[in-house]
């Protein structure tokens, strides 16, 4: 029987894209979600993929997920499901828990009981203290929030069915992903949809550094990760970044160099944080061959284009 790739947040920003790229490669998707995922990304993939066996569906709220594992050969998952909350409250600390650490163990216990090769995960550098830079995967461990939190909680999780199972895993840390298909209230589509519909883009931060890091260069680390984390001796956390900081000023400059318009947004720049994030990405050069391929402006380019078609806006 072909094996399977389990795949956790598939209806997401990065998950969709990078379920639609192991499509493409015929991998064959056991996707979860919840039955009230906004499923918009994964409504447009192509219908060959939709009506395939290469692709199935199951709603995490609704299935057995033990069943899951014992009626598929899954030969490996990733996990990019989450639940994200810069500044939570009350209310949400259960779900977070549970969806950022009691959710991605139950996937573990099934794991090793289902002989299942490979568990790779995904993590924020938000984990990250940034008194030092670049970061480094050595970099102090000191969370900004509790979502970060609940992230080096699982870790700690996953490094022990790791070494008591034996278990081949690792944890990638994703700095600033930006692309298309994002979530609107980011940073990066934010000034690119207001510059498109010539509205007032305020900038509250704009010295602020961050290391902005392509959609289709964090694929293909996922996708390095899968063919070398066979060769892993522990649990390896790997940093995915561009190894470039950039200012949302300069964010902001280029995508005015780009577009061009004879008639510009209103433009406030604040200066609020003018603090920086930038990484060291040598870990995944040594580990799994990777590098970033697209720069700063390539990448903005590229997501110009998916705006200006999905708002009509030229």
């Amino acid at each position: 029987m072909e094996k399977n790739i389990l795949l956790t947040g598939g209806t997401g920003f990065i998950g969709s894209q990078l379920a639609e790229d192991l499509l493409n490669e015929n991998k064959k998707i056991i996707l979860f979600k919840r039955s009230f995922s906004d499923t918009w990304r994964v409504d447009n993939f192509s219908s060959e993929f939709i009506d395939s066996d290469n692709l199935v569906f199951f709603d995490i709220d609704k299935e057995n997920i033990s069943e899951v594992f014992e009626t598929f050969n899954i030969d490996g998952i990733l996990h990019l499901a989450t639940y994200y909350s810069k500044f939570h409250n009350s209310n949400e600390i259960n779900d977070m828990l549970y969806s950022n650490i009691t959710f991605p163990t139950i996937l573990l216990e099934n794991t090793v009981k289902n002989n299942v090769k490979y568990f790779i995960n995904t993590g924020t550098c938000f984990e990250y203290s940034f008194d030092k830079l670049p970061v480094s995967e050595k970099n102090k461990i000191q969370a900004v929030n509790l979502y970060a939190s609940t992230k080096i909680a699982f870790e700690d999780v996953l490094k022990f069915y790791t070494r008591e199972y034996n278990l081949k895993s690792s944890t990638l840390k994703l700095f600033t992903p930006y692309g298309p298909k994002d979530d609107e209230n980011k940073i990066t589509p934010y000034l690119i949809i207001n510059y498109l519909k010539k509205n007032k883009i305020d900038i509250q931060s704009a010295s602020k550094r961050l290391d902005f890091t392509f959609v289709l260069d964090i694929i293909d680390a996922y996708k390095k990760t899968i063919a070398n984390v066979k060769n892993f001796n522990e649990s390896e956390d790997i940093n995915v970044a561009s190894g470039v900081s950039h200012t949302i000023e300069e964010v902001y400059s280029i995508i005015d160099s780009i577009l061009n318009f004879d008639e510009k947004s209103e433009v406030e720049f604040g200066e609020s944080d003018s603090s920086e994030i930038r990484s060291d990405s040598t870990k995944a050069k040594e580990l799994i061959n990777w590098e970033p391929n697209y720069n700063l402006k390539e990448g903005l380019s590229l997501t110009i284009d998916f705006y200006k078609n999905k708002y009509n806006l030229y």
